[in-house]
């Protein structure tokens, strides 16, 4: 049961690239996409304008996908998005994937006030049947996981200023992007709702690579289970120069923190993206990933943070950890109803993070960290 299901989060997070491509690739949604209605056109929840409905399709249809294979998960499957929108009419519309594609079709149409172009093309990636072949299901483990317990985070579209318009910069460190559609990743996270652990991971990087006009994406996968550590072979391949320490921040960091880390001998770099940061980290691209503030959720880190605990790493709240009086095991990122309960934004790791795929590195960095 374990290996059919991560063999389905495989797949369904490549349907979910495809359709994050075909958006972005299809002229005429490109245009739904960039498009921003001015004045008395422009309604605050009509698909935000459409950029919010391709987040929200992305979502129903892992939602969809995973609980109709998976039924003991189907109701403990979370994503970032509200699914409710109203057309220009004043229509309330549930997005939810339909019995088949031509009932799919019609129920976009009515979100997209008439535009049957737009909403067929998307109900064709929608009901499309991907083969194994499409997925790299290179190195499966085979495990059991107890699904009637777990839970599931999904970020149908993480950095989705970078996927409307962000553009190409590629950093001199590493193979690391500062901006663009490389910084995009769709994330699906699975934990046990019961001791709060990540245990499963998915990231998908929809916009890899490119050839000639179209894009090649990469799933990467890790799994921590009970004694079981298994991921993606190209995690495990990946090497560390004799580079310095690579630290990860995003653009709204202090110079502070940023003055006491290259003091410190790391380089410090920026990029788009919590997911790809957290990508980065997981490829051995870059060391750390350090957020002091708390403005990514549950459905940023779950996947992610799956990924890091399988390679031997991990994510510990940034605030937390830097407290002498906190431990390790207390500072690490849980998922449980009842971490979910503190004041400010439902769902939000308040505390800000630390992304690390070596241990002995953080330790190093808590000691530099609490000089602040």
């Amino acid at each position: 049961m374990g290996t059919r299901f991560l063999e389905s989060l495989l797949k369904v997070s490549e349907k979910a690239a495809n359709i994050a491509r075909v958006i972005r690739q299809d002229e005429h949604l490109f245009k739904l996409l960039v498009q921003e209605k001015k004045g008395s056109e422009k309604n605050p929840r009509f698909v935000q304008d459409f950029k919010t409905l391709a987040d929200v399709l992305i979502q129903e249809t892992v939602k969809h996908d995973i609980g109709s294979q998976f039924p003991a998960i189907a109701n403990h499957i979370f994503g970032e998005e509200n699914n409710m929108f109203s057309n220009i009419l004043g229509d309330t519309i549930k997005v939810e994937v339909q019995e088949d594609q031509v009932a799919t079709a019609s129920l976009l149409s009515m979100v997209l006030s008439g535009d049957i172009q737009a909403a067929e093309v998307l109900a064709v990636e929608v009901h499309r049947n991907l083969s194994v072949e499409e997925i790299d299901t290179d190195n499966l483990p085979q495990l059991t996981l107890p699904l009637e317990q777990c839970g599931m985070w999904i970020d149908p579209i993480d950095s989705t200023s970078e996927y409307i318009g962000g553009e190409e910069v590629k950093l001199s460190v590493g193979d690391i992007y500062q901006s663009g559609l490389q910084c995009v990743t769709v994330l699906i996270g699975v934990f046990d709702r019961i001791s709060g652990q990540p245990i499963l991971g998915v990231i998908n990087q929809p916009f890899h690579s490119q050839h000639g006009s179209r894009w090649k994406g990469k799933c990467r996968w890790g799994v921590k289970f009970g004694d079981l550590s298994k991921c993606s072979t190209s995690l495990l391949s990946s090497t560390k120069d004799d580079r310095a320490k690579v630290v990860l921040l995003s653009g709204s960091e202090g110079s502070n923190l940023k003055s006491l880390l290259r003091s410190a001998g790391y380089i410090v770099a920026e990029a788009a993206g919590a997911g790809y940061k957290q990508l980065c980290v997981a490829c051995g691209d870059a060391d750390v990933y350090v957020l002091s503030k708390g403005s990514t959720f549950r459905w940023d880190t779950c996947g992610p943070h799956a990924i890091l605990r399988a390679l031997g790493g991990g994510i510990v709240s940034y605030s937390k950890v830097i407290d002498v009086d906190k431990s390790l095991e207390e500072s690490e990122l849980n998922y449980s109803e009842r971490e979910g309960q503190s004041s400010g934004p439902l769902h939000c790791n308040h505390d800000g993070l630390i992304a690390f795929r070596d241990s002995s590195l953080l330790h190093e960095l808590i000691l530099i960290l609490r000089q602040l």
